[in-house]
């Protein structure tokens, strides 16, 4: 008798039969006769871990979201937060979602903005608004009609104290939500310097004039399609970053418009800047010149080493280009150091423009004769590698 009340007692169990008190189940009974919030409460409170909880659950938060004002976005919101592990969470969170998506489309949005660079509906909390992006990044807020309501400045991102304002824009305004469901104004604009650019990608969240961006900057490539082979000044070792800005820099190393560029030739490019700033006159009228260190893992010693070289007393000597650049790299036959010696931009039209024919050594093994060409003429620099002047 003993082993046959076990095991009924074993199959009960499961169904919670026995874990049910008579004054839970006619506290259940009663809560769904004359059904509320506030008799739904009474018996969660009392009984919290009851098997009839999650029914009582569903009911308290059937009546308090089926009550509320569909186009109350903060009751839903208060609902949502107060309740997030509710049965009607996906509800309230469809809601929310249509609360704080415009219905204004661009067309509109920007027939109402005026002189602007771009425009987008803003609807926040189930109230519409256009936002208007200037070409000085100033964003405007205006009412659907196209009333100001107020406006921020967003600073120009530029590494050079000569860029005011951006000259492109490259990735029109749209919403974006990539760190939870807060929505973010995004795009992207350039600014212009010579050859090279500054890609600016930006994340904005405007009722809190929040501001996160990233660069990337370096030469232009391309024009069409737009290439900038450089790096980010963001992507830095050691950096602490933010969700936002991580989520820009992972977004533009899929953007085949941004190239990173290779350490060996961010070292020569490097290399090159110095021996240009230090040389302005080598062209002209310099008579000395000041020869730049190069690095083993420079993209320029990696050229060096499979070039044909000239063999001088000392050094010997390659030309070649590279990075935009004709150069004259050197290497010690005694300490093995490279050395850039020469470096101007490369020729595009060798029918009028004077270009870098050939480099030899003079007899002297020192003396270094560069021959150029323009047009039907022909002049040599002459560079002695032992004191580092210049002749013409």
């Amino acid at each position: 008798m003993r082993k046959y009340l076990l095991t009924v007692l074993a199959f009960l169990l499961p169904l919670g039969i026995l874990a049910q008190s008579k004054g839970e189940t006619s506290l259940y009974q009663k809560t769904l006769k004359k059904p509320s919030v506030k008799a739904a409460q009474k018996f969660l409170k009392k009984y919290p871990e009851s098997v009839y909880a999650p029914k009582v659950v569903r009911l308290r938060d059937s009546l308090l979201y089926f009550a509320l004002d569909p186009e109350d976005a903060e009751g839903v919101k208060e609902f949502a937060l107060t309740y997030p592990d509710s049965p009607f969470a996906g509800l309230a969170s469809e809601r929310i979602l249509r609360h704080n998506t415009s219905l204004i489309s661009r067309e509109e949005a920007l027939s109402k903005a005026g002189d602007a660079w771009d425009a987008i509906g803003w609807r926040k909390d189930n109230v519409e608004h256009i936002l208007a992006l200037d070409k000085d990044l100033t964003v405007r807020v205006l009412t659907p009609e196209g009333v100001l309501v107020g406006s921020t400045q967003i600073p120009v991102y530029s590494l050079h104290q000569e860029v005011s304002a951006p000259t492109e824009l490259l990735k029109p305004l749209s919403w974006e939500s990539p760190i939870g469901r807060r929505q973010y104004l995004s795009f992207a604009y350039l600014n212009r310097l010579a050859t090279e650019a500054e890609y600016v990608d930006i994340l904005y969240l405007p009722e809190e004039d929040i501001l996160n961006q990233a660069m990337f900057y370096g030469k232009v490539l391309r024009e069409d399609p737009l290439t900038i082979e450089g790096e980010s000044p963001e992507g830095m070792e050691g950096l602490t970053l933010t969700p936002e800005v991580a989520y820009l820099l992972a977004r533009q190393k899929e953007n085949p418009a941004l190239q990173q560029i290779l350490e060996a030739d961010l070292l020569s490019d490097a290399a090159i800047r110095w021996w240009l700033q230090k040389n302005p006159k080598a062209e002209t009228s310099a008579t000395k010149l000041s020869f730049g260190m190069l690095d083993g893992e420079s993209s320029l010693a990696a050229a060096y080493r499979k070039a044909s070289k000239e063999k001088g007393k000392s050094y010997n000597v390659a030309q070649f280009n590279l990075r935009g650049y004709t150069v004259l790299c050197a290497q010690s036959k005694t300490s093995g150091e490279y050395l850039l010696v020469w470096c101007e931009p490369v020729c595009k039209n060798k029918k009028k423009d004077k270009y870098l024919s050939t480099t030899y050594f003079e007899s002297n093994g020192t003396t270094l004769d560069l021959c150029y060409y323009k047009g039907n003429t022909t002049f040599k620099i002459k560079i002695s590698m032992a004191n580092q002047s210049v002749r013409r």
